[in-house]
């Protein structure tokens, strides 16, 4: 099956889309710069959408400006421009959808989640950020122009913190990409935008269920923006995952997929599964026990006591006759427990 390219007018231009599946929608909102074509033909991310589809419509849209929505800039995008982007998107697919807003996006994604909340089921925001005031002003106008003067260099520098650990065959096919998704200027002028942007006054009014997934490692937004963001929004739940890698498809994806299965298919408590003897809350814990979290970052994350956790586990362990974290978490997924 192939995803279907669709075109939409927004505010007298062309946003192009695309659709992948079946099921209820799951908007994917634009990175920095973005090629649907492009980004579907490339062997690291396909897969990654396809699963996704097994269960979603997967949506996604390149931000005017780049790839094959109109390329024109005037005038100048805002966060709000770009919001309204991505609720056109929405409307196109039914008016209301789950969203997966990964760096960059995830400004938008808050910004329309706070203005039109009906339109915005959930969101998982990956390596996000409210607002990236730790990179000093005149390092921000630097990396700008930089970016304007020599893109291909750029282009370069940024694949290669998207995903640090990537040969050399797959730097290039990334830095290409890239290229082809947008113009210097343009690139020039997102990275302005999405550098330059604050929302921390905006984040904590999102009353939307949101998970907040984050890699430790991450070097283009470090985690500490991570959690920061998670501390602002009032509904969210923070999962830190292992490795480098800025981009979701990159890394160990099942360790996302098990982050999201709870979220996007909406917590069902487990007292009403007859297969299973836990609790909702104890279910929630070994759903966080199987990502790898301590009993610290699940205490965190669910803003309980770590003696509260630890006896959930005990409670688990105890009824699923188990010894270990690792072989509860194991069997509760062998078995479709979590």
């Amino acid at each position: 099956m192939q995803q279907e390219i669709r075109y939409l007018d927004f505010e007298g231009k062309r946003l192009a889309y695309s659709v992948y599946g079946d099921g209820p929608p799951l908007v994917i909102g634009p990175r920095w710069v973005s090629h649907l074509e492009e980004e579907w033909d490339d062997p690291e991310q396909q897969p990654f959408y396809v699963e996704l589809g097994r269960t979603h419509r997967v949506v996604r849209f390149d931000r005017i400006g780049c790839g094959l929505s109109d390329r024109s800039l005037e005038p100048r995008p805002t966060i709000e421009s770009e919001s309204r982007q991505l609720e056109a998107v929405i409307d196109a697919v039914g008016g209301r959808a789950a969203v997966f807003a990964s760096s960059c996006c995830c400004l938008a994604a808050s910004q329309l989640a706070v203005r039109d909340p009906l339109r915005v089921e959930r969101i998982v925001y990956f390596g996000g950020y409210a607002t990236r005031h730790d990179i000093p002003p005149a390092m921000r106008t630097s990396l700008v122009q930089f970016t304007r003067i020599n893109w291909g260099l750029a282009a370069q520098m940024f694949a290669s913190l998207f995903d640090p650990n990537a040969g050399g065959d797959r730097l290039q096919r990334y830095t290409r990409m890239q290229r082809k998704a947008a113009s210097a200027e343009a690139a020039s002028i997102f990275l302005e935008l999405d550098l330059g942007a604050d929302l921390r006054p905006v984040v904590p009014h999102v009353t939307v269920p949101a998970l907040v997934l984050h890699r430790r490692g991450d070097r283009t937004v470090p985690i500490a923006r991570g959690r920061e963001l998670a501390s602002l929004l009032p509904n969210a739940r923070f999962v830190p995952l292992a490795g480098d890698a800025h981009v979701p498809w990159e890394g160990d994806r099942r360790e996302v997929f098990r982050a999201l299965t709870g979220f996007l298919h909406g917590d069902v408590p487990a007292e009403v599964d007859a297969r299973s003897p836990l609790t909702s809350r104890e279910t929630e814990v070994l759903r966080l026990v199987a990502t790898g979290m301590s009993n610290r970052e699940i205490a965190s994350t669910l803003v309980l006591s770590e003696h509260t956790v630890h006896r959930h586990v005990a409670n688990i362990l105890r009824k699923l006759a188990l010894s270990t974290r690792v072989a509860a978490a194991t069997h509760a997924t062998r078995v479709g427990l979590i």
